[in-house]
C-alpha cells in the first residue's frame, strides 16, 4: 500500500470508509466536521458512536449508529478496538477514521497502519503526540464555540492633559519572526510557479520533496494543509478535494505598463 501523505495527496478512492466515535471523549458538536472529513476519502458507509447511552444520545440525530456498551471501565475503548479489527480484517475497510483524543488508541492506529490500512485519527489539540504519529494522518478540530473570534471594544477613558509621550518609554517596533528554511523552500517553488491560478497541492508535495527532500510527515505539522493553514499570514489554501490549490497571499504588486 503506498504511503499516505495527505488528503490531497492521497489516492482518488470511492471504496467504503467506516468513522468510529469515542462517544466517552469526543464531543457531539464535531459530528459534521468528521462526516465532511471522511468524504474526502470515499463513502463513509459504517459511522457508529460507542459509549454508555446516556453519553452518546446526543449523536442520535446526527446519523452516526448508537453502540452502548455495558458498564465497566474503558468498555467504550474496548469495543470500538475489537469492532475497528473486524472492519479491517473481515469486512475489507481500508480506510478507518478513529474519532478520538485518547492515547489508549495509539495500540490500534499501529495495528491497522502495519497492516496496511490507512488510519485517519481526528481530536483536539490535546490529542497525545503517541497517537498522532501512530495515525497514517491526523487531522485536528479547533473548539467550537459562538463566542470564537469575539473580542470586548476595550472601554475608552477619558481625555486628560497629562503629556503621556513623558510617561510611557517609547515603544520598539515589532520584529516579523524569521522565516524557516521550509518556509523558504515552499515561497521559491510558488513563486516558481503560476501563483496567479495556484500550485496543486499534489505537484507542490512532490516538488517538494525532489528539490528540499522534505518528507512532511516528518515534520510537526504532519501534513500540507496544517503546515498552510498554520501559516495563513503567508499562504492562501483552497478547500479540500483532489484539485486543491496552493498560493501566496503576498505578492510582489505588478509594474504597471505605460502607454506609448
Amino acid at each position: 500500500m503506498s504511503e499516505v501523505i495527505e488528503v490531497d495527496a492521497g489516492t482518488q478512492r470511492v471504496s467504503p470508509v467506516a468513522i468510529l466515535v469515542d462517544g466517552e471523549n469526543f464531543r457531539v458538536d464535531f459530528a459534521e466536521n468528521i462526516w465532511r472529513e471522511a468524504n474526502v476519502y470515499g463513502c463513509p458507509t459504517v459511522r457508529r458512536v460507542y459509549g454508555r447511552a446516556e453519553h452518546i444520545s446526543s449523536w442520535d440525530n446526527e446519523g452516526y449508529r448508537l453502540v452502548p456498551t455495558r458498564p465497566g471501565k474503558n468498555s467504550a475503548d474496548l469495543l470500538l478496538c475489537v469492532e475497528a479489527m473486524a472492519l479491517a480484517l473481515r469486512e475489507q475497510f481500508h480506510t478507518l477514521i478513529i474519532a478520538s483524543s485518547d492515547r489508549d488508541f495509539t495500540y490500534l492506529a499501529e495495528t491497522l497502519r502495519e497492516l496496511g490500512h490507512c488510519v485517519v485519527g481526528v481530536g483536539e489539540a490535546k490529542a497525545p503526540v503517541a497517537f498522532r504519529k501512530a495515525c497514517s494522518t491526523f487531522i485536528e478540530f479547533l473548539p467550537q464555540s459562538p463566542n470564537i473570534g469575539i473580542v470586548a471594544a476595550p472601554i475608552k477613558a477619558p481625555e486628560q492633559s497629562v503629556n503621556r509621550e513623558q510617561q510611557l518609554p517609547p515603544s520598539k517596533p515589532k520584529q516579523k519572526p524569521k522565516l524557516s528554511p521550509l518556509e523558504e523552500g515552499v515561497i521559491a517553488e510558488l513563486k516558481a510557479g503560476n501563483n496567479s491560478t495556484g500550485v496543486l497541492l499534489t505537484s507542490l508535495n512532490v516538488s517538494l520533496r525532489r528539490n528540499l527532500d522534505v518528507k512532511i510527515s516528518d515534520t510537526p505539522d504532519k501534513c500540507w494543509r496544517t503546515f498552510f493553514t498554520q501559516r495563513n499570514d503567508l499562504f492562501d489554501c483552497d478547500p479540500r478535494g483532489p484539485n486543491a490549490k496552493v498560493r501566496l497571499k503576498i505578492c510582489a504588486k505588478p509594474v504597471p505598463h505605460t502607454l506609448p
